[in-house]
């Protein structure tokens, strides 16, 4: 995910790029080694390209990774709802 200033059109550009990165493992190496010159050439603004120096960070430890709900429904786990509950643990069994 970026976390930098972009143009809209550049999102599907961005995308593309973190995509095939995440496959191909050269281009990975690559991007790692220069990402300016890749996000220079989908089209980054300039401001962006010259203020921000990039570097490219990958987590692969936990690829089973989830994102807890921002808010837990309180009522139904403290009525122990199992259907809730279950759906819960289920979030977080391996598979």
């Amino acid at each position: 995910m970026a976390r930098f200033p972009y143009y809209e059109k550049n999102v599907g550009a961005l995308g593309r790029l973190i995509a095939q990165a995440a496959v191909d493992s050269d281009l990975l190496a690559r991007l790692k080694k220069d990402p300016l010159s890749y996000l220079t050439d989908i089209g980054l603004p300039e401001q962006t390209t010259q203020l921000i120096r990039f570097e490219v960070v990958e987590k692969r430890n936990n690829p089973k990774a989830v994102a807890i709900p921002y808010r837990l429904n309180a009522e139904k786990l403290h009525q122990a709802d199992t259907t809730y509950l279950s759906g819960l643990s289920n979030m977080f069994a391996s598979n």
